[in-house]
């Protein structure tokens, strides 16, 4: 990180313990108007870039009450527990109990930071804690109906920025290689029905909760169980003329982050495997096809190292960083397939 950051490292390291200040989500035009969207949600804002784009500001940090009761959730939980969301059973670390006539717990994080309290249900339910006040405040989404019934899509703004980069057009053949979680996939769908749309992903659970989220935005696109780097050599792919890559990467760029801790090597086996994506892109691709690359990691050894191959030739690339852009940590290359 210091190879990118130099002198400003501690500026990135400062902001990526915060929240982004804004909460994005994406308004499903296809069966829904972001008008329609903004009279239910009245606190969400137009975002001035993308037109599908609404976003509510996050608000803190706030005060938290140290209680006498004290709930050690782990670090994915800590990290949603300060946005808000409540503690249930499946990020519970311990339950640390000095006063139990009190209802009233605060919430750390398994560092010993405290992120939120709220009321305490004993460790017999699945709701561990319902938390009342967190170091930052953002609306729980979870329950819209708007988000059940596929209106909106919860997606970060570095992130919408992939679909538009591809640019989708009429007949093309799109492949997303890591199609899970869903948002770039139903997002490129979104800018443009018309495509021959296929993600893959390579497991049955992911697989199953993709198809899920398609039907539920009504929208058509083929999602099947696969390891991406053998696209060519398994189904005998090729002619695409849009790939888009979002590998797994060490995700150095998510906030907010309580903490992390990565290697050398770490990073080394990221990239290894990186590259075995757009190798596979490559076979796939027509002359001249498309590679949207990304990932929410600032290294170059995972970004500008990887996409630094001879067979592709690199047509645009930028980065977000989070204490200029105020955004996730995000980098996005456009390559081309050389003949």
């Amino acid at each position: 990180m210091k190879e990118v950051y130099g002198e400003y490292l501690n500026d990135f390291l400062d902001a990526i313990r915060k929240p982004n200040p804004r909460l994005y989500v994406r308004v499903n035009t296809l069966k829904t108007s972001v008008e329609s969207i903004l009279k239910k949600l009245p606190h969400f804002k137009l975002d001035e870039d993308f037109k599908e784009a609404i976003y509510t500001e996050i608000k803190g940090p706030n005060e938290i009450n140290i209680h006498q009761n004290k709930v050690i959730v782990d670090k994915k939980t800590a990290e949603s527990v300060m946005l808000g969301a409540n503690v249930y059973k499946p990020g519970l670390k311990r339950v640390v109990i000095n006063n139990s006539k009190d209802k009233m717990v605060t919430v750390y994080s398994d560092n010993e930071i405290p992120v939120a309290e709220g009321k305490y249900y004993g460790t017999n339910t699945d709701l561990i804690v319902e938390v009342t006040n967190s170091l930052y405040t953002s609306p729980k989404l979870a329950d819209l109906s708007e988000l059940k019934n596929g209106l909106i899509y919860v997606q970060g703004k570095a992130s919408m920025y992939v679909a538009h980069l591809l640019d989708p057009q009429p007949n093309e053949k799109i492949v997303d290689m890591t199609a899970y979680a869903g948002g770039k996939l139903t997002h490129i769908y979104q800018l443009e029905p018309r495509v021959k749309l296929i993600g893959f992903d390579h497991t049955e659970k992911k697989v199953k909760k993709l198809r899920d989220l398609v039907n539920k935005m009504g929208m058509r696109i083929e999602i099947y169980k696969a390891d991406s780097r053998y696209l060519y050599e398994d189904y005998n792919i090729r002619d695409v003329d849009k790939v888009i890559i979002d590998p797994p990467c060490s995700a150095l760029g998510i906030r907010p982050k309580l903490y992390d801790k990565k290697i050398e090597q770490d990073i080394l086996n990221f990239h290894k495997y990186q590259k075995q994506f757009l190798n596979s892109a490559y076979k796939i691709l027509k002359k001249n096809g498309v590679v949207i690359y990304s990932t929410c990691t600032v290294t170059t050894w995972e970004n500008e190292k990887v996409i630094n191959d001879p067979r592709f030739s690199v047509e645009y690339e930028i980065r977000f960083h989070p204490h200029i852009h105020e955004i996730t940590g995000f980098f996005i290359a456009k390559l081309i397939k050389k003949g």
